[in-house]
Order: C-alpha cells, then sequence, then structure tokens
C-alpha cells in the first residue's frame, strides 16, 4: 500500500498544473454558481448559466483528456516506467496509481461544486422543485463524464510516435458531454459511460502491458 501511494504521490507532483488548475476552475465554477443561484432571477439567471457553463464544458473537457495524454505520453517518451519497474514496482501497481490521480483531479473538480450545489438546493427546495437524489444523479453521470474524457486521453496517450496525432482525440472527446444533453442523467447514461470507460482503460491496460519499457 505504501508503494501505491508513493506512485500516486509521483502522479500529483509530476503533473501538479492540472491539480492546481482543478482547484482554481473549482473555485470559479462554484464562486459562479452561487452567484447566479443567489444574485440572478428567471431569464437572466439562464442565459449566465448556459453562457458560463459551454466555455466551462470545453475546458473541463479538454483538460482531463489533456492530463491522460500528458501522463501516458510523458512516461512514454521519459521512459518513466522503465525506470520505475527497475524498483520493486509492477506495472498493475504503476497503472493503478495514475487511474487513480485522475480520479482525485476529477473529484477536486466536482466535490465543491457538489457541496455548492446542495448547499444552494436546501435554499431554493421551495422555488426549484425537484425529484429527491437529484444531485446524486447529477453527480454521477458528470463524474462518469469527466472519467470517460480522461479515459480517452490515457488510452490515446500510450504508444505514439509524436504527440500531435494524439491530440486528434480531442474534437472525439468534445462529444462525450453531448450524451448529457441527450439522455438525461438517468441510469441508462450511467450504463453507457461505465462500458465506455471500461473499453477505453482496458485498451490502454492492453497498449501499456504489453509494450516494451
Amino acid at each position: 500500500m505504501r508503494t501505491f501511494w508513493t506512485l500516486l504521490k509521483r502522479e500529483v507532483i509530476d503533473h501538479i498544473a492540472y491539480f492546481v488548475g482543478a482547484l482554481v476552475l473549482s473555485g470559479l465554477l462554484t464562486a459562479l454558481l452561487v452567484s447566479i443561484s443567489l444574485g440572478l432571477e428567471g431569464g437572466d439567471r439562464e442565459l449566465v448559466a448556459i453562457g458560463g457553463l459551454i466555455p466551462a464544458t470545453i475546458v473541463v473537457v479538454a483538460g482531463l483528456c489533456a492530463l491522460g495524454v500528458a501522463q501516458m505520453y510523458t512516461d512514454r517518451t521519459r521512459n518513466v516506467s522503465a525506470f520505475l519497474t527497475a524498483l520493486p514496482v509492477t506495472r498493475p501497481q504503476i497503472f493503478a496509481a495514475r487511474i487513480a490521480a485522475g480520479v482525485l483531479a476529477i473529484l477536486i473538480l466536482l466535490l465543491p461544486l457538489m457541496i455548492a450545489g446542495s448547499i444552494v438546493l436546501g435554499l431554493q427546495r421551495a422555488e426549484v422543485p425537484l425529484y429527491r437524489g437529484v444531485l446524486a444523479d447529477l453527480f454521477r453521470s458528470v463524474f462518469l463524464t469527466c472519467l470517460a474524457c480522461y479515459s480517452v486521453g490515457i488510452y490515446a496517450g500510450w504508444n505514439r510516435g509524436s504527440l500531435a496525432p494524439t491530440l486528434g482525440v480531442l474534437p472525439i472527446v468534445m462529444l462525450v458531454p453531448l450524451l448529457l444533453g441527450i439522455k438525461g442523467f438517468g441510469a441508462e447514461v450511467a450504463v453507457i459511460l461505465g462500458i465506455f470507460i471500461l473499453a477505453c482503460l482496458i485498451g490502454a491496460w492492453c497498449r501499456f502491458s504489453s509494450s516494451s519499457l
């Protein structure tokens, strides 16, 4: 277990800019959410929300995909895993720590937003009638969407000759959030995203485990 935490710490330090970016973006989005919910009414609230949501979605999707690409591509070009496997560390441990770092970045981004959202909904429950468990459904769907974007980056970032072809997945990954707009936040979306994530991670693991370091 100590080895895992050491590897996780290394992943965070090596890609600290992404984690700081997630924290800053989370703070900005939380402030925007609170100000929109408590400071605006009616149509103004919807317009500002949409205006902020679109660029935020693009930044989040691109950032998480880029984190996955950076983790794998940097490893590939700098032979990080080759160095680590010379120590008492296995490939599964390296890969698991890498995925855990991605999940940590997503939680840093989303948890403050979910906490602020639950507080705002509690204050405005009478004005905004929502079904019980809406926050749980929303968090699950958004978390899985973020994880799907990150998983695409993890899959695409390994075993590439140059970075340019890898970045070609960005237009594709931008389509992932559209699933929420089309299907909503129900269990069906969670299943679809779960299968997609699993496929990406299995593919990434097959590439990582079978490649020479």
